[in-house]
């Protein structure tokens, strides 16, 4: 744990990180786990399908992000809620997007106490619309380009960090708004992330009858909320 707060840069998120306890957030099995130096650079099974962030690689997504006091954040992947409880102690507001059902009512349980953590069950891809534009906004599953809607509803001068590639290893990259058509493009390192889902994430390998069944499904969605909007 001293090792991983040496590193922090931010003031504020190292206070938040002596703060927060990890554990609280891990289920029971995998408590211990939350600081011991053999699993600080490993991400954590919490379901089959789900891994929380190693906790080295999450502290430093949070350091570049920039937080401060007063700004508004969107998250993509609650998982387990740690991270999310971390910017919580730091910014005004956090929204955090999660599309699987499972973790989305294990952290609204775990971050119940946070009166500036709105939970939401919905396709992180698609952002929160309703509540642009965002100072910040961490994605925690890799995304296979830019994701352009979030970048929409970035704040102008505004930054993103997110997992990019569709490979098994991916890049890491901090993304600054400079304008609605330049963005800030900086390579932080080589990581490895589970596929983000969604109508702009990445698409399982399925028969083609079904692909084809599920993306008509999605059109047909995106284009009643492009008809609620007019």
């Amino acid at each position: 744990m001293e090792e991983i707060a040496s590193r922090i840069k931010n003031a504020e998120l190292y206070k938040a990180f002596l703060k927060v306890n990890r554990e609280d957030f891990l289920p029971d099995l995998l408590k211990k786990y939350a600081y011991d130096k053999k699993y600080v650079d490993t991400p954590l099974q919490i379901i089959p399908e789900i891994t929380t962030t190693a906790l080295s690689l999450g502290i430093y997504m949070l350091d570049n992000l920039d937080l401060h006091k007063s700004q508004k954040v969107l998250e993509i992947g609650t998982g387990i809620g740690y991270y999310t409880a971390l910017m919580a102690e730091i910014v005004d507001k956090v929204f955090s997007l999660e599309i699987n059902n499972d973790m989305y009512n294990y952290a609204r349980e775990k971050l119940k106490k946070y009166n500036n953590v709105e939970v939401i069950k919905a396709d992180g891809t698609l952002g929160l619309e309703k509540e642009k534009p965002f100072d910040r906004i961490i994605v925690w599953a890799a995304s296979p380009t830019i994701p352009c809607k979030l970048y929409e509803q970035l704040k102008e001068g505004g930054i993103m960090i997110v997992p990019i590639g569709t490979g098994k290893v991916q890049s890491l990259y901090k993304i600054i708004k400079i304008d609605e058509n330049n963005p800030q493009i900086q390579k932080l390192t080589n990581v490895i992330f589970m596929k983000m889902k969604g109508i702009y994430g990445f698409y399982e390998d399925e028969e083609d009858d079904d692909r084809i069944e599920r993306l008509e499904k999605q059109i047909k969605k995106l284009m009643e909320m492009l008809k609620e909007k007019i």
